[in-house]
């Protein structure tokens, strides 16, 4: 028992080291390495959270690309989509009209060609 539990221990280190390895190359580069896919935006900020009718979403890309945007319920149930847009280079903000919406807790997923973000925001 002590053997498995041993060998279990050196397996999770093992691999979390290797997730840590990972994750400082890909910081120090701008592309792919290793077969290690890097991320071609993030969401650096959705505010205000709680929403009364307006969100905005702070997003910072490294490339250029074409980004869809669709909200979900907390039960997972799709409810709107966006139609696609353009993702330019750098930091951009958009503005999303969400006063349609009931009270409650709701999903973002955006989505690029090789990414996809979700963020969780409450609807007040």
């Amino acid at each position: 028992m002590k053997t498995i539990i041993t060998l279990i221990l050196i397996f999770v280190v093992s691999v979390s080291g290797f997730a840590q390895q990972a994750t400082s190359q890909s910081s120090q580069s701008g592309s792919t390495h290793s077969g290690i896919a890097i991320s071609n935006f993030t969401i650096t900020k959705v505010y205000p959270n709680p929403v009364k009718d307006f969100v905005t979403v702070d997003i910072h890309s490294v490339i250029s690309g074409e980004l869809k945007i669709s909200l979900f319920n907390i039960l997972g149930t799709e409810i709107r989509k966006w139609e696609s847009f353009d993702l330019n280079y750098g930091d951009q903000q958009l503005k999303i009209d969400l006063s349609f919406l009931k009270t409650g807790v709701y999903i973002f997923k955006i989505s690029s060609s090789k990414q996809v973000c979700s963020q969780v925001f409450k609807k007040n």
